[in-house]
């Protein structure tokens, strides 16, 4: 090869290596601030206060032991993997103010870690965060919006306040894609930090659009309108899963399209139609014909014909029962859509579901079968609870195992007495909202 060919190649290779370099450097959470100053995206003084940020949260990282340290790393590895992925730097203000939090609550208030679910306001903010473990405080837009919507709805709220609390609000929603989000940033369903909600941002578009209705500002309105995005993406970005003829779940995790959650569905039809009775904005109406088709034809798998279900896969009627708490929520979302909409399983859905916290759990025929010394006893239950199964002997309880119930088939191992007797086998059950019930038959031991 001629020595000028080496020459422009040597020369080409440097410029590659130079530019993998600086590409590798705009991925790094440094790199990420220093390339979003230079093209003007931030102020000198706001790169500033979040280089400075960064640095003290990987002090506290290294510095901080126990719990303190590792929720201090979590909230370190979910920044480190947006700038990697390269969706930092569009999302500086509502990570930073993350970062700000944690590094207040742990390194300069010296505080230990909260209970997981526990919810906190920073002094000068309305905004509300959520402590989960090893993650720390986190940005909770479902718990911010409807306090927003709550504030919104009732008529004494002082329009101050709203807008106070929708102007603290707005500054942390990102675009994704082409339509405006307010996302999580920390890993959840098996997605990275950077995911969102159905029933967060249907919320959150029923709460804006009611700050709009009261103040008359349409930055709210517009915003709100804004989310609709996300109904008409399908997922990981949006959260539209599209069930054909006309019809759409809407996912209460856009990174998880085989999780579908009942109740979350059920709250995205209540916003989305907020959204049409407030603004009567076309593509909210759309978005929300095409919620109701798929209600009407599937939300119903969701009834167990004992409980409700709080998850299932797609096509299925298999998953996960909803606890007290989610089986209310879920009956006080039906209740709404049965106000709303005369057509469809909604008010039926809600009568079963009120009746079902009056039953007990049913016990089907408990069989045996005896494997030497083990004794397997295969019993059927109707819904979720606790129980305990028990042989006995008189008024004395010989050997007892207690487990967790659910709707289906449970096989359950008991040692087998070595004295040779009559026993009474037992399962006593109570359901999620205490109701007991039980079933026993005899069993000879020979």
């Amino acid at each position: 090869m001629p020595k000028r060919a080496l020459t422009v190649a040597a020369i080409a290779a440097l410029a590659l290596m130079c530019q993998g370099s600086a590409w590798a450097h705009s991925r790094s959470v440094q790199g990420t601030l220093d390339h979003a100053a230079a093209d003007g995206r931030i102020e000198a003084s706001v790169h500033a206060r979040y280089t400075r940020d960064w640095s003290r949260l990987r002090h506290a990282a290294r510095r901080l032991h126990g719990a303190a340290r590792s929720d201090v790393s979590g909230v370190l590895s979910n920044t480190w993997s947006l700038a990697r992925r390269g969706m930092l730097e569009g999302r500086l203000v509502p990570v930073f103010l993350t970062v700000e939090r944690n590094i207040e609550w742990f390194w300069q208030r010296r505080k230990g870690p909260a209970a997981y679910g526990a919810r906190h306001t920073f002094r000068g903010s309305p905004v509300i965060f959520e402590f989960y473990p090893g993650v720390g405080w986190q940005i909770q837009p479902l718990g911010n919006f409807g306090r927003l919507n709550g504030l919104a709805a009732a008529k004494h709220t002082r329009l101050r306040t709203l807008t106070r609390y929708a102007d603290a609000l707005l500054p942390l929603a990102v675009r994704r894609k082409d339509f405006l989000a307010f996302e999580y940033y920390f890993p959840w369903s098996g997605g990275r930090p950077g995911w969102i909600s159905g029933m967060a941002t249907a919320t959150g578009m029923a709460a804006l659009a009611r700050v709009w209705h009261r103040t008359g500002d349409a930055r709210y309105r517009d915003a709100a309108e804004d989310m609709l995005g996300a109904f008409f993406r399908p997922p990981p970005w949006g959260i539209r899963l599209y069930r054909g003829h006309g019809r759409a779940h809407y996912l209460q995790y856009s990174q998880d399209p085989h999780l579908l959650v009942g109740n979350a569905f059920s709250q995205s039809l209540i916003g989305l139609d907020d959204l049409v009775r407030i603004t009567g904005d076309p593509k909210a109406k759309l978005a929300l014909a095409r919620g109701l088709r798929q209600a009407r034809a599937r939300l119903s798998r969701f009834d167990t014909g004992a409980w409700s279900l709080y998850w299932r896969r797609p096509g299925t009627r298999h998953g996960g029962e909803s606890d007290l708490h989610y089986h209310q929520l879920f009956e006080g979302f039906l209740a709404k859509l049965c106000r709303r909409f005369a057509s469809g399983p909604f008010c039926r859905m809600h009568d079963d579901f009120a009746r079902y916290e009056t039953e007990p759990v049913r016990i089907g025929h408990m069989r045996t079968a005896r494997h030497g010394s083990t004794l397997r006893v295969r019993v059927w239950t109707s819904k979720r609870g606790y129980g305990t199964l028990g042989l006995r002997l008189g008024k004395h309880t010989v050997r007892s195992v207690s487990l967790s119930l659910w709707r289906g088939t449970h096989s359950i191992a008991l040692t087998i007495p070595k004295r040779h007797r009559h026993y009474r086998l037992r399962l006593d059950a109570t359901s999620p909202n205490e109701i007991r019930s039980s079933a026993e038959r005899t069993l000879a031991v020979h």
